[in-house]
């Protein structure tokens, strides 16, 4: 079902990490079961993640998926936290109690982590099969490793999209801290325009749920409208369910989810998933205890981070991964 391809170049183990382990290519050899879509999609994305991962990826592939999940999957560090706040709020009337009382890991379980973190005790994708329905499930994983019964049995999915300008730069930060990684940012940025880090590639991941965004199932919306108009997103999102709030209801929300009030709110703002990484990647490879997990949730915070040479560059690894699409990432 699964092929496996070895990332063993000198740049590959440049940023590999012991929390993680060796990582690996992920691909689906039989993709005759995936949606498909609009027709734009010429293959579905394959993910580089650990050599533990895969000791689960047939338990995932064969996941079973109930027609009032609610799944939020996004490439990593594209505002993620931020949909599965907004997601569980707005399909849970608003229960802003229930989502200071149970922290957003449990409400909204990370999938994949188990696999990606062996150290982990629990084991999330357990978790996710136990869970009270309906379930709200997050992942970072593409189209072609998800459950196939998703495109059966159609539950709600949610898909947020981030220009990768920004998802680099704050990927860095969130390797350096979260999965311990020592290395330079110079080697970080060049294996990232060859697709050799942790949850790479993230254009042709965004493609495959562009490719479907006009299925009823679907919502697919972009970080930068989060940050530019969340009013709109609200009400967009609010339609998706099925629900009906009050302008005033819909602005209380607004300023819930703004990201002065989600960095500093713990039930949400993954303190706790920040203190499991660090503890396994070891306390002096995280470079700053102060670093938080939400960190700037700036629009074009690349330009105070990236260099005009390697912007240069990266724009044009963008579009040549957008060639012959009608999809363009939002500045």
């Amino acid at each position: 079902m699964f092929t496996y391809k070895p990332l063993t170049s000198e740049r590959a183990r440049a940023v590999q990490v012991p929390a993680n382990g060796p990582l690996v290519e992920v691909h689906l050899n039989d993709q005759s079961d995936l949606p498909q879509g609009d027709g734009t999609r010429q293959k579905a994305a394959y993910c580089v993640l650990n050599e533990n991962y895969k000791q689960s990826a047939e338990r995932i592939r064969n996941l079973t998926v109930y027609e009032d999940d609610l799944w939020i999957v996004t490439a990593a560090k594209c505002g993620t936290t931020w949909t599965q706040e907004m997601m569980w709020l707005l399909d849970h009337n608003l229960d802003y109690s229930q989502a200071g009382e149970v922290n957003l890991i449990a409400r909204s379980i990370f999938l994949e982590f188990s696999t990606l973190v062996p150290q982990l005790a629990e084991d999330t994708i357990g978790l996710v099969e136990r869970m009270n329905r309906p379930r709200h499930i997050k992942t970072h994983l593409p189209m072609a490793l998800l459950p196939k019964q998703l495109w059966t049995v159609r539950p709600r999915i949610v898909y947020c999209a981030r220009n990768p300008k920004d998802m680099v730069t704050s990927f860095f930060h969130h390797y350096c801290h979260l999965h311990g990684y020592t290395g330079s940012k110079e080697a970080f940025l060049e294996a990232i325009l060859e697709d050799q880090v942790m949850f790479q590639p993230q254009i042709p991941h965004t493609l495959d749920f562009w490719s479907i965004r006009n299925e009823p199932n679907v919502l697919f919306i972009h970080f930068e409208e989060m940050k530019r108009n969340m009013a709109a997103v609200l009400v967009r999102a609010s339609h998706f369910l099925g629900k009906t709030y009050t302008n005033e209801q819909l602005a209380q929300l607004e300023n819930h989810l703004s990201f002065d009030v989600m960095k500093n709110n713990n039930s949400a703002n993954h303190s706790i998933l920040l203190a499991t990484m660090q503890s396994f990647a070891g306390r002096e490879n995280a470079k700053s205890t102060s670093f938080r997990f939400m960190r700037k949730g700036k629009i074009g915070s690349y330009r105070e981070e990236l260099t005009t040479e390697y912007i240069t560059r990266l724009d044009a690894y963008i579009e040549r991964q957008l060639e012959g699409t009608d999809f363009r990432f939002l500045e």
